[in-house]
C-alpha cells in the first residue's frame, strides 16, 4: 500500500499534449549531444554505447513522448570512442530554459523491456557549468536497467559520494517495471528527499545521510531526461535486444509540497 494521498498545488507540468511526430516543447527542452555535432560522443563518464542526437525523441499519436534507442543497422553515422557507431538516442534537458528548486516532481513512465537499456529522470544542479560534477549535485529521480528488471533505482550523487559510492536506494519489486506504466518521483524540501514508486516511499535521504561531506540540494536544479545502452551501470546487452526500444513518458509534472516548491523559467 502507498503513503496517504496529498492534496498537493501543481506548479508545472509536461503534458506532451502535442501533434503526432512533434520533437518535445524547444521552449523547455533543449538536447544534449555530446561534441555539438548532429552525433556527439558517446560515454559521459559511462562508457556507453549510444550517441545521442536531434532525433529519437518525439510525440506519438497516443500524446505520449517516444524516446527511442536505434541499432544502426545501415550505412554510417560516424566513428564513437569504441568505433562505427551502433546506437543512437536522445538526451532531453531543461538547462537553462527550466529549473526547479524542491516540491513533489513525478514522471508516468513505461520503460523499455531488455538487458543493456538505462533509462534515467534525473536533476543536475544549476550551478553546474561553473561547480562541476559531482559538486554541483545529481539528484536521480528514476533510474533502471534491463539487467535488474524489478527494480527501481533513486540515488543522490556529491561531493565525495558519487559514482558507485552515491546515496541511494532501491524499491525491489514482485513484478518487472517494464510490464506496466509506472509513476515514479520524489518529494523534496529544505533538508531532505525522499523516493517514491507508485505513491510507496522506499528511501529519504538528509544532510546525516552524507555527513561528513555536504548535502548540496538546497538549491535550483534542472531535468535531464535520457535513454542510454550498456555503459557502467546498464551493463552488456541480450544478444536478442530489439534494434529499436523506446521509453515512453505520459507526463512530468511538479507540485508544491508542505509549502515548498519553486519553478525558474529563464
Amino acid at each position: 500500500m502507498g503513503d496517504k494521498e496529498l492534496t498537493l498545488k501543481i506548479l508545472w507540468s509536461e503534458e506532451f499534449n502535442q501533434d503526432t511526430g512533434t520533437e518535445p516543447n524547444p521552449v523547455v527542452w533543449g538536447r544534449d549531444i555530446g561534441d555539438g555535432t548532429d552525433y556527439g560522443i558517446p560515454g559521459w563518464g559511462n562508457n556507453e554505447l549510444q550517441v545521442y542526437t536531434f532525433e529519437n525523441a518525439y510525440v506519438n499519436s497516443e500524446q505520449k513522448l517516444e524516446i527511442e534507442a536505434k541499432r544502426i543497422t545501415g550505412g554510417s553515422k560516424g566513428d564513437a570512442y569504441y568505433g562505427p557507431v551502433q546506437w543512437t538516442s536522445a538526451r532531453l534537458v531543461t538547462k537553462n530554459k527550466l529549473h526547479v528548486q524542491y516540491g513533489q516532481i513525478v514522471i508516468r513512465a513505461k520503460v523499455p523491456s531488455g538487458k543493456g537499456l538505462w533509462p534515467a529522470f534525473w536533476m543536475l544542479g544549476a550551478r553546474m557549468d561553473e561547480q562541476g560534477w559531482p559538486l554541483a549535485g545529481e539528484i536521480d529521480i528514476m533510474e533502471w536497467v534491463g539487467k535488474a528488471p524489478l527494480e527501481a533505482l533513486g540515488t543522490l550523487h556529491g561531493p565525495g559520494y558519487f559514482g558507485d559510492h552515491g546515496c541511494g536506494g532501491k524499491l525491489v519489486s514482485e513484478k518487472d517495471f517494464s510490464d506496466d506504466w509506472h509513476e515514479f518521483g520524489i518529494r523534496w524540501k529544505p533538508g531532505e528527499i525522499s523516493w517514491q514508486v507508485d505513491g510507496e516511499t522506499y528511501f529519504t535521504a538528509t544532510p546525516e545521510s552524507v555527513a561528513p561531506n555536504a548535502w548540496v540540494y538546497d538549491q535550483p536544479f534542472y531535468f535531464l531526461l535520457n535513454l542510454a545502452v550498456g555503459g557502467n551501470l546498464g551493463g552488456e546487452l541480450a544478444e536478442d535486444l530489439p534494434d529499436s526500444n523506446k521509453l515512453l513518458v505520459d507526463y512530468i509534472r511538479v507540485y508544491e509540497y508542505e509549502g515548498h516548491g519553486q519553478i525558474f523559467t529563464l
